[in-house]
């Protein structure tokens, strides 16, 4: 008798998968203010200056953003993934027919990046990095505020507006992760199954 095969949402490689992708997402936004290139003063040459300030704006210019990212919805196809994001960059591939995941990246030059996950040809999960800045005003008293339970909007109440990092659906089971974070790196994320806050999670908070 063949045996039964796990539905995705329980096997553990899957779920390390989506933990590892919202670790790289916080750590990627943390440390977003080390990847901005700087121009020095050059008294001797204001018009080379002004060029190369011009050549730096032009270069951050991200090519995926969070717009794009927004526009991604659970159920897709990569076709229509790849008319939001055109041609992604496979990462990897495991199983075949309706368990077959395959999982695509899209990378901007200053590291910030789209990935999405894919099952049976249809998402299951998108997850962002360093698409958009955030000046949150988040302190250890009000991440003390937010309980298991608590709906987006009654979060949103106490932190203010979010930013969402990762977002998953698998079976009948939505989750959403949402960072704040400060101009000094400290930050907190917020995951909730179903509407319901289920996780929370601060660095650095005071």
């Amino acid at each position: 008798m063949a045996k039964e095969k796990k539905p995705l949402y329980k096997r553990v490689w899957f779920w390390a998968i989506v933990v590892v992708i919202a670790i790289i997402a916080i750590a990627s936004s943390n440390n977003k203010g080390s990847n901005q290139i700087s121009v020095q003063p050059n008294p001797s040459n204001t018009a080379q200056q002004n060029t190369e300030v011009q050549t730096v704006t032009k270069t951050e210019t991200k090519k995926y953003t969070m717009d794009q990212f927004k526009q991604i919805k659970m159920g897709m196809t990569y076709e229509e993934v790849k008319a939001i994001l055109g041609e992604g960059t496979e990462d990897s591939s495991s199983g075949e027919g309706e368990l077959k995941t395959v999982s695509y990246s899209w990378a901007n030059s200053d590291g910030s990046n789209i990935s999405v996950i894919l099952q049976g040809g249809k998402v299951i999960t998108k997850a962002q990095a360093g698409l958009q800045s955030m000046d949150a005003r988040v302190t250890m008293e009000k991440y003390n505020k937010i309980q298991n339970g608590m709906t987006y909007e009654e979060v949103e109440a106490i932190l203010g507006e979010g930013q969402l990092i990762s977002e998953s659906q698998i079976m009948d089971q939505r989750t959403e992760i949402y960072t704040w974070i400060n101009s000094d790196g400290s930050n907190m994320n917020v995951t909730f199954q179903n509407g319901k806050v289920e996780a929370k999670a601060q660095f650095g908070l005071k």
